[in-house]
């Protein structure tokens, strides 16, 4: 990885509930070009944004019809480049959301492969005469049969997004083609979704063949210049040593796994089956990751996502004080960061009335039977609430897409006015983050504390720095020295920490 790639902040948007400037209730680019100054006054450095390209929208964007136009619900392309130019003169990039495991069944190349099954679309996508007994991730049957070509496709997700079959070597081609095409606008990173699933296998079934998820990021990648891009995996099926094996070959520069993500989830089964959180599994978690990338490989760092609901509200409570704690450990640790956003507001999950949900895997659930206390908790729609600007809400002067009540005292414009609110520690955490070197490249060392309890030393050169965080809602007493403080959250002291009080501080 490219040590300055390793500096960045990426600052992870949901357009269609970001900011919303003509009034129809759903966020635009234009909306994201009117908040550059918003975020390049929190300290952000690239921008990822979910999917803008063209789409019949079943699944918000990730069923993409062509991947280089943009919908209208969001915008133009003369829009669009109008915010890649704007935000590089705000020092800010842009990174681009590629679904390189699937199209829409409304894309050209499925069309023409149900179409015409000898062209040379034909086998771009997984067809059987017969269907297997494989389940979608969103439930029911991965196989649907097509009328047209009389035979049945695959598709890991809903019928909508057919799966594209990575075996022919076109396929990597367009992709690389596509990825030239957004370098040439001005892109500068790209975040490709699922992108484990491109080496699945069908006969046997095997949801993960990791050498075959290799080589075709070999083929994509391979006519494309990489040297100016951040290159971002969603894989949650691989393992620290597969995860370090594309990094040195520069084929990912830093890969999502959602090991701390499933921490509230019963292991083995979906998502739905939840559990307690427990602090001192997430302690462990965090070190063992941590601990896997310490020599050559390079850790995301993340709570939330489009597709995680706020940890805040499943872990928390809803406690701005633990926000603040998470805060102050996701930017001391080492690897990239990824805030989403609303994060650095303290947003939560929400209250959506169960006839406001939207999210199609949310939808099926309840359709077979599911529990609405698991779809509010772990809901995607929960994580796609529009941004909170005022008090009011301030993201549409329209009916949003998305209604829910939110915490209203959670907003931008009111703690940009509060010197000790969670978006100034934000703040305040990224600024000191690109001035010490030890948070930047330094080495991890950890201290021995209780099971709730994580401290560390980020060493680089002669510099060292000491970070303390109480996981936890009760105070703990501790023997770890602290020096002077650059930064501090909660109540605390030489030798407790209080509930959810963190520390970043010098080792002498």
């Amino acid at each position: 990885m490219i040590k300055s790639h390793r500096h960045q902040v990426v600052y992870h948007l949901y357009p269609k509930s970001f900011q919303d400037t003509n009034g129809d209730g759903v966020g635009d680019l234009n909306g994201i070009r009117k908040r550059l100054d918003y975020m390049q006054r929190l300290g952000v450095d690239m921008i990822w944004l979910c999917p803008v390209y063209t789409s019949p929208g079943y699944d918000h964007g990730y069923d993409v019809a062509d991947y280089t136009s943009i919908d209208p619900l969001y915008g133009s392309m003369d829009e669009m480049e109008a915010l890649i130019d704007e935000a590089s003169r705000h020092d800010i990039t842009i990174m681009m959301d590629i679904v390189a495991n699937h199209t829409s069944s409304c894309h050209k190349w499925f069309i023409a492969s149900e179409h015409d099954p000898d062209g040379p679309y034909g086998d771009t996508y997984i067809w059987r005469d017969e269907p297997t007994e494989v389940e979608s991730f969103f439930g029911g049957s991965a196989w649907t049969y097509s009328s047209i070509r009389q035979q049945y496709y695959f598709h890991s997700f809903a019928k909508e997004q057919p799966d594209l079959n990575w075996n022919q070597p076109i396929v990597a081609k367009e992709f690389a083609r596509i990825l030239s095409f957004w370098i040439e606008k001005g892109v500068r990173g790209f975040r490709f979704d699922v992108i484990d699933l491109i080496g699945k296998q069908i006969h046997p079934h095997r949801w993960l063949n990791f050498e075959r998820v290799q080589e075709g990021l070999r083929e994509m990648l391979a006519p494309v210049d990489r040297s100016n891009l951040l290159l971002v995996g969603e894989a949650g099926g691989l393992s620290p040593s597969e995860i370090r094996q594309l990094q040195e070959e520069r084929l990912l520069d830093v890969v999502f796994n959602f090991e701390t993500c499933a921490l509230d989830e019963v292991a083995g089964k979906s998502k739905w089956h939840l559990q307690s959180f427990d602090p001192a599994e997430l302690k462990m978690t965090i070190k063992k990751w941590q601990d896997e990338m310490k020599e050559d490989g390079w850790n995301s760092l993340f709570w939330n996502n489009h597709d995680q609901p706020r940890v805040l509200s499943r872990w928390y409570d809803d406690d701005i004080r633990a926000a603040k704690m998470l805060a102050l450990l996701q930017l001391t640790l080492r690897g990239t960061p990824f805030i989403y956003q609303g994060d650095e507001i303290g947003m939560t999950n929400g209250n959506i009335q169960q006839s406001d949900y939207q999210d199609i895997e949310t939808l099926r659930y309840l359709q077979q039977g599911g529990a609405i206390q698991s779809v509010q908790l772990k809901g995607r729609d929960h994580a796609r609430l529009p941004m909170m600007w005022t008090k009011e809400g301030g993201f549409s002067t329209g009916s949003a897409w998305l209604q829910a009540m939110t915490d209203a005292d959670r907003n931008v414009h009111d703690q940009q006015l509060d010197d000790d609110s969670l978006l100034q520690v934000y703040r305040r955490l990224l600024s000191i983050r690109k001035t010490e070197p030890a948070l930047l490249d330094g080495e991890m060392r950890w201290q021995e504390t209780p099971s709730t309890m994580i401290a560390f030393d980020r060493i680089h050169g002669e510099q060292s720095l000491r970070i303390l965080v109480n996981l936890s809602n009760h105070s703990i007493r501790h023997r770890i020295k602290m020096g002077k403080t650059l930064i501090g959250v909660g109540d605390y002291c030489e030798e407790e920490l209080g509930p959810y009080a963190a520390v970043l501080c010098y080792t002498f």
